[in-house]
């Protein structure tokens, strides 16, 4: 990690690069484009249904289970082996 010197001079660096009127544009945009990506990601996501039998143990687990009653595998591992095994 970049001390306080070393972020001085690159800071000194971008200054003449962009110039000191295009900086904080440049930081105001690239702070939207990250807020924008996270908002992307969190509309993204959709939680798959892991009811049905255990892939593993084949024990019935059921909708809002998180772990599987029987062997204890995440719901994640679940829906990876399912979709493993359909493909």
């Amino acid at each position: 990690m970049p001390g306080g010197g070393e972020m001085v001079i690159i800071f000194l660096v971008l200054l003449l690069l962009f110039g000191a009127s295009r900086l904080p544009k440049l930081a105001r945009s690239m702070g939207q484009a990250s807020k924008e990506f996270k908002t992307g990601l969190k509309e993204g996501y959709t939680p798959e249904e892991i009811e049905g039998p255990c892939p593993f143990c084949e024990v019935k687990v059921p909708a809002e289970a998180k772990f599987c009653p029987g062997c204890g595998k995440s719901a994640e591992d679940i829906v990876a082996e399912k979709s493993r095994k359909s493909a």
